[in-house]
C-alpha cells in the first residue's frame, strides 16, 4: 500500500525534521532521566521523527511503502495498522502519534492499547489538527486541515483531553502553534518558497500560538499505572 502523502514526506524530510524537533522539544522535561529509552512512532512514514531519538531503542508502525525508508534507516518496523499490529506490552517509555490519531477508528481501543504497550511512568505523545483553533474556526470548511477524505476525527482541546483520560493517561501538558512557531529553528526554513507565506502570517500565527488556538496541537499524557 502506498500513501499519497509519502512522497511528500521524502520530498521534504528536512522540514519535517525541522517541525518533528519543535514536539522533542516539548517532550524534553518529561524525558530528562531517560537516556536510552524505547520509542515507539506509530504512523512513522520514513522514520524521521526516529531519526532524532539518538541512542534510543526505535520502533516504527507503518502499513505504507515509505516504512522501507524507515527499515532501511535502521528502525524496527512493523509494517501493518496499529490496531492489528503485534507488540510488547509495558515495553516502551514513549509512543507517538504525530498526526495519526484522526485517521483512526475507534479512539478509546487505540489509545488503551497504547497505553498497554507504556511502561509505568511512560509517556505518549499526540499532535493534531486543532478544530478548535482560530484558524478552523474563521474558515470553517475552507479551513485546509479539515480534509474530510481523510480525517475521521476532527478534534478541539476539550474533546482531546477528554478521549485521552477516558483511556487512563494523566494529561502533563497542552500547546498549540500556527505558521511560523511550528519551526524549532525558523531561519532553517529560509531557501523554501513556502517561507514567504509563513512571514506574512506571522501575525495571525503569533496570536493563534499565544492564545495557544493554533492549527496544531500537541498533548502530552503519562501512564501512571
Amino acid at each position: 500500500m502506498n500513501y499519497h502523502r509519502d512522497r511528500d514526506y521524502l520530498k521534504n524530510e528536512s522540514m519535517f525534521r525541522n517541525i518533528f524537533r519543535k514536539r522533542l522539544n516539548l517532550l524534553k522535561s518529561h524525558l530528562s532521566g531517560i537516556r536510552q529509552g524505547r520509542v515507539l512512532d506509530i504512523g512513522c512514514s520514513n522514520g524521521v521523527f526516529l531519526d532524532l531519538f539518538k541512542g534510543w531503542e526505535t520502533w516504527g508502525v507503518e502499513p505504507s511503502g515509505s516504512g522501507e525508508t524507515a527499515k532501511k534507516k535502521g528502525h524496527k518496523i512493523i509494517k501493518n495498522y496499529f490496531e492489528k499490529a503485534d507488540l510488547p506490552k509495558n515495553y516502551f517509555d514513549l509512543v507517538i502519534m504525530n498526526h495519526t490519531l484522526e485517521h483512526l477508528d475507534n479512539l478509546v481501543e487505540v489509545l488503551r492499547k497504547a497505553r498497554s504497550l507504556l511502561k509505568k511512568g511512560g509517556i505518549i505523545l499526540i499532535d493534531v489538527p486543532n478544530a478548535g483553533g482560530i484558524g478552523a474556526k474563521l474558515l470553517g470548511k475552507n479551513w485546509p486541515y479539515l480534509l474530510p477524505e481523510e480525517h475521521k476525527h476532527q478534534f478541539t482541546k476539550e474533546s482531546l483531553l477528554e478521549v485521552l483520560k477516558d483511556s487512563g493517561f494523566k494529561i502533563l501538558d497542552f500547546s498549540s502553534r500556527s505558521g511560523i512557531f511550528e519551526y524549532a529553528n525558523p531561519l532553517l526554513e529560509l531557501p523554501r518558497k513556502r517561507f514567504l507565506l509563513d512571514l506574512a502570517a506571522i501575525p495571525y500565527s503569533a496570536i493563534a500560538t499565544l492564545l495557544n488556538m493554533g492549527d496544531s496541537m500537541s498533548i502530552i499524557g503519562k501512564k501512571t499505572q
